[in-house]
């Protein structure tokens, strides 16, 4: 009930702390642009082929076009997503420092502004950053280990189909709890105010594996019902629009939807994180009760 009860307190929270929806809000639309400006469009793999004569003979060569223009795309994706991952790790960092302090003074019932939030977020930008790579890396190599099952499978077809099977699910458990142990990381650190706290979710999230993997699977469904909404609008502004200004409406249509789900993800690693405290100390009481004898 642990991964429930935090789910549905979370979108209960997001309303009564809306304000700080807007520090969310200013760093999508900060990124729409860039985002717009940097992201190439899409190749049209037209071809036009090489022609050559011989005698009466009319040879025409195809392919070579399609190639170099499909290998730049993919060079300046690259580039794009690197600029931006560079940008919206160190402005989003910021702004999930704020909207994690923010939703912790809201749940302890002190005042904030958004001015201070975002201060104190620039101030602790080295701690977030550091906490999200480490976590990062523990994510894949989890990720990785899981899949071990899957790859002996692949080596043994057909009989490895039930290993297969066994590492896919395998990794989406490992996936699920690894979304919900990254969620309560920088709440972590936020409410103890130093990085070393962040590992604390170790023990928090694998002594409570089947409320952490639920909790993960319901963000992953928040997650997925945002989504769909901003998926319509992006290719409803592509289709409709000209080139030049489509890929900038579509951004600026999904940033409110993007803050959302940004806002979704800092207040549901709080909520939870504080649903884990909870548990924890009912445990601590049980086993006192029962220390003194008394059946629960």
């Amino acid at each position: 009930m642990g991964a429930i009860d935090a789910f549905v307190r979370t979108f209960s929270l997001m309303v009564e702390a809306k304000k700080l929806y807007i520090p969310a809000l200013i760093f999508s639309l900060l990124l729409a642009p860039v985002a717009a400006y940097l992201l190439p469009s899409e190749p049209s793999f037209e071809i036009t082929p090489n022609q050559t004569t011989s005698g009466d003979v009319m040879i025409e060569q195809y392919g070579g076009d399609v190639e170099e223009e499909f290998l730049d795309y993919l060079a300046q994706l690259g580039k794009a997503f690197a600029v931006m991952i560079l940008t919206s790790t160190i402005i989003g960092s910021i702004v999930q420092y704020a909207i994690t302090k923010g939703v912790l003074l809201h749940e302890s019932g002190k005042d904030y502004s958004l001015g201070e939030l975002l201060i104190d977020g620039l101030k602790h930008l080295p701690g977030v950053v550091i906490i999200e790579l480490i976590f990062m890396v523990v994510a894949i190599s989890l990720a990785a280990v899981a899949l071990i099952p899957a790859v002996l499978g692949a080596l043994f077809l057909p009989w490895g189909a039930v290993l297969i099977l066994i590492g896919v699910l395998l990794l989406l458990a490992v996936l699920a709890i690894t979304t919900s142990l990254t969620a309560i990381a920088i709440p972590l650190y936020a409410d103890k105010g130093r990085i070393s706290a962040a590992f604390e979710a170790f023990g928090m999230i694998f002594g409570n594996a089947l409320s952490s993997l639920a909790f993960g699977v319901l963000l992953w469904v928040g997650v997925i019902a945002i989504t769909m909404v901003t998926g319509p609008l992006s290719f409803a502004a592509e289709v409709i629009l000209p080139a030049g200004i489509a890929s900038y409406v579509s951004q600026f249509l999904q940033a409110p939807f993007n803050a959302l789900l940004l806002e979704f993800l800092c207040v549901g690693g709080v909520v939870f994180y504080r649903e884990i405290q909870k548990m924890e100390e009912l445990k601590k009481v049980d086993e006192e009760l029962m220390k003194l004898g008394i059946e629960i």
